[in-house]
């Protein structure tokens, strides 16, 4: 079971994280050449926390699952710092850095999610943790 959570929360992160970069890359393209998306629901505040909600979640998860397997805990730590930034970015970047501030913490915060699941698939695979059919 715990296997399992690891795989599939590991995998949907990196999708999450993706998905930020994505918004945060094409989102002001949307919008210069589709101006209604500009008053759309992916532009708003509630938005952004609701993808944070579900990276933190299954970041979490899957990365305690993976580690209290492999003992690598400096994924763990890698992982954290990365949703720690994009947290930073999310409730407070605007304020402090200013719409490219903003963009550029979460792309940061994004890729070093996104690699600390990669790390962490990678570490299951190698202590013959999990298997990529769980």
């Amino acid at each position: 079971m715990r296997n399992q959570i690891q795989f599939v929360g590991d995998n949907v992160s990196i999708g999450l994280a993706v998905m930020c970069l994505i918004h945060c890359i094409a989102l002001p393209l949307l919008i210069v050449f589709l101006p209604f998306v500009s008053k759309s629901f992916v532009q708003g505040e509630v938005f952004h926390q609701l993808l944070l909600g579900g990276v933190l979640l299954t970041s979490i998860l899957a990365l305690v699952s993976g580690c209290k397997t492999h003992s690598k805990w400096h994924i763990f730590s890698f992982g954290i710092s990365g949703l720690v930034i994009l947290s930073i970015a999310a409730f407070f970047g605007y304020d402090l850095l200013g719409e490219s501030g903003e963009t550029i913490l979460t792309i940061i915060g994004s890729l070093i999610v996104a690699f600390s699941h990669l790390k962490n698939i990678k570490a299951c695979k190698q202590a013959k943790c999990c298997s990529s059919t769980a």
